[in-house]
């Protein structure tokens, strides 16, 4: 399994927790269970499966062609989901209308959250979700 293979994966299980979590805490804590999100902070573990081995290179020119195409499929997700969510916030508060802080701070933890569950499934589409990357 190549190293954005397991990033993707832990990417997709670090969502799947802060999600639970959050919902979890919605209930009792309300808008201040947005601080779940801050767990999003371990995604800075996944730097760690590009760790260079002995006599191995970490990422070839597939892999580098995969992740460009991934982060393509995220952004261009991301800014069709961000127009959309633009036009239903103008018809649903209206023109003179004030969206509500939770709402924002929402949106911007779920455009975030869009970008890497995109970009992580991406890779593991273009790596046909299985464990060999053709690396024996």
């Amino acid at each position: 399994m190549s190293p954005s293979q397991k990033q993707a994966w832990f990417n997709l299980v670090v969502i799947t927790v802060v999600l639970i979590v959050v919902l979890l805490l919605y209930p009792f804590l309300g808008a201040f269970a947005f601080f779940g999100f801050g767990l999003f902070g371990v995604f800075g573990f996944g730097g760690l499966f590009y760790r260079k081995q002995r006599g191995q290179a970490v990422t070839d020119e597939r892999d580098q062609l995969i992740q460009r195409r991934s982060m393509f499929a995220a952004y261009t997700g991301f800014w069709s989901a961000t127009v959309a969510a633009a036009m239903f916030a103008l018809a649903f508060y209206g023109v003179a209308g004030a969206v509500p802080v939770p709402v924002v701070e929402a949106a911007f933890f779920s455009g975030f959250l869009l970008v890497i569950v995109i970009q992580s499934v991406a890779t593991l589409v273009q790596y046909g979700f299985g464990g060999s990357d053709a690396r024996s």
